[in-house]
């Protein structure tokens, strides 16, 4: 339970005297909380002192002199804001008690213990904490609808809205008989800066890069970052070639301007390529891959250059071998291609390892150790993810075996692709034959998935997360708060824990809206008795707040990042 704030603000509508004289006595002799009240007699009164105070709490008699029963939770409900109430009645009613929170009070009490100070001074702190997880979790859907449509970078769209406004801008364009044009830009020389001078140059770089594109179009126009070093732009009805080779330049030139980060200057420079509606294509995925198959050829041929689209380059063929053509000859021979490494889980009480996750790398022959972030998306595009889910399972399971982790106990968690789940026949035809075919006991295997999963079909999740369950093996909800829409299914399904995503991770410095978010996703997760896994934990700040705030387990670069040696995880947390 929250710990009970030394001082609460509680304004009470009362317009029976001696009731009013019994609650604020009460009150004010309560020992561990000093309460302040402030007194109105009716509705009407309610408002002007909203205005000139804020109140932590308002306990308000449901018979007024101008208000009576549910019309005065009606009332209440219009002019309170966010702020939490509970509401006397002499009556007893169970009915009107059960109606009275279904319209929108936080709690109900007879008159007839408005003598027992310490049951309203309870009421009161379970409303006000009720109310404080609904304001975060509201907090929580607009910053999850910022996450889910911004990048966190560059504060500029992402991938999701630049394809919604990209379709748009092709209706329209449909419709008005005018052109629309995709620039994809890629930056040239980027790697290097983040291995030279840091990620955090990096950053500034990609934030530099967004802002200076942003300054050079026009409103209708949208610059967008789709990933890594990726952006788009999209012009429309830019009408002549010339004038949109004149639009790449400029991007071009202003993005080769050097940007300062630390007393050291970044240069990078953008290949790009552009793909026209109607010219090209007549739909957004068609345009989004032509344009990057220009800036393919651009880059190849010279970098920081801009090449339209034209059908010869299909005809082309590439010289090297592409990174689809090398994934789909390493799924063909996983063993050799792919590498589990594995970061430990700890238990923030009691301090030391309770169990790891297996993550999947792919040892790529020339440009060496690629993370999933990298290739998985690669892989679904193909549409051999399943097929890269079942090796991971089976990998998973060898290694268990191998290292007698059977025998220790420890359990281990791995991630399954939205594409698996969602095959009826995974969990029957590949996980529980591989589990007796290795002599795995379900319960040391945890099945991580995406939240974003769960706004698929509910039946089908459900009887998938069934199939899991009964073969012991633990369901961990992946990257909670970022899918907020799916929050109403958790207490639905079968499932053992929440994945708090590194978003969300906060420490006793930030901003307090922040705090607010993390502590009422942690609440969420111990009122559905859930274990809470925050990831991304960096610093020891962060670590220190989620202890304070009750948080179960964490995992992140604080104590390891990932590694393939699982002898080096034993004793990390100690």
């Amino acid at each position: 339970m929250t710990e009970i704030a030394s001082t609460r603000s509680v304004l009470l509508i009362e317009d029976d005297v001696v009731d009013h004289i019994i609650i604020t006595r009460g009150l004010k002799q309560y020992k561990e909380t000093e309460f302040i009240c402030i007194h109105a007699w009716q509705i009407a009164d309610v408002a002007p002192l909203l205005e000139s105070n804020d109140f932590d709490i308002i306990i308000s008699d449901m018979d007024l002199p101008d208000s009576r029963g549910l019309d005065t939770i009606h009332s209440l409900k219009d002019i309170v804001g966010r702020v939490p109430f509970i509401v006397l009645s002499g009556s007893e009613d169970e009915t009107l008690a059960t109606e009275s929170i279904q319209v929108g009070a936080q709690d109900f009490i007879s008159k007839r213990y408005i003598e027992d100070t310490g049951l309203i001074v309870r009421s009161m702190t379970h409303a006000i904490e009720r109310n404080q997880l609904r304001v975060g979790l509201e907090k929580t859907r607009d910053k999850a609808h910022f996450l889910a449509h911004y990048d966190q970078i560059t504060k500029l769209p992402n991938r999701v809205l630049f394809l919604e406004r990209l379709n748009y801008s092709i209706r329209y364009a449909a419709r008005s008989k005018e052109k629309v044009s995709l620039c994809f830009i890629d930056l040239d020389g980027f790697k290097s800066i983040n291995d030279t001078i840091g990620h955090d140059a990096g950053d500034e770089v990609l934030r530099c890069v967004g802002q200076r594109m942003n300054s050079l179009v026009r409103e209708s126009d949208l610059v967008a970052r789709i990933g890594g070093d990726e952006f788009v732009v999209i012009l429309n009805n830019v009408k002549s070639e010339p004038n949109l080779r004149l639009v790449a330049q400029k991007l071009i030139e202003s993005i080769n301007e050097p940007i300062e980060y630390d007393a050291e200057f970044c240069n990078v420079g953008a290949s790009i390529g552009i793909a026209t509606y109607p010219n090209n294509a007549d739909s957004a995925e068609g345009l989004l891959k032509y344009a990057d198959l220009a800036m393919y050829y651009a880059k190849n041929n010279g970098k920081n250059q801009a090449r339209l689209f034209t059908h010869e380059l299909i005809e082309k063929k590439d010289k090297g071998i592409s990174q689809q053509t090398e994934l789909y000859r390493a799924i063909e021979q996983p063993d050799e291609h792919f590498k589990l490494f594995y970061q430990p889980r700890i238990d923030l009480k009691q301090e030391n390892i309770c169990s790891v996750e297996a993550l999947i790398r792919w040892q790529h022959p020339t440009l060496g150790l690629i993370g999933p972030e990298q290739f998985i998306p690669i892989a679904e595009k193909l549409d051999i993810i399943s097929r890269i889910d079942e090796w991971v399972v089976e990998a998973t399971c060898k290694k268990m075996v191998a290292l007698k982790v059977l025998k220790t106990k420890m359990r281990v968690g791995i991630n399954i692709s939205g594409k698996s789940f969602n095959n009826k026949s995974f969990v029957s035809s590949v996980i529980e034959p591989l589990l007796d075919k290795y002599n795995v006991n379900g319960e040391l295997l945890e099945i991580e998935i995406k939240e974003i999963i769960l706004l698929e079909d509910f039946d089908e999740i459900y009887k998938q997360l069934i199939k899991l369950k009964n073969l012991g093996i633990s369901i961990a909800i992946d990257g909670i708060g970022t899918g907020f829409s799916s929050l109403d299914y958790l207490s639905k399904l079968p499932i053992d824990t929440l994945k708090i995503d590194g978003s969300f991770i906060c420490d006793t410095n930030s901003d307090h809206s922040d705090q607010i978010l993390l502590k009422s996703i942690i609440g969420l997760g111990q009122a559905l008795d859930l274990v809470v896994v925050a990831k991304g934990i960096e610093t020891e700040s962060q670590l220190h707040h989620l202890k304070s705030v009750n948080c179960n387990k964490g995992q992140g670069h604080f104590w390891s990042k990932a590694m393939e040696n699982w002898d080096s995880i034993k004793n990390i947390a100690s």
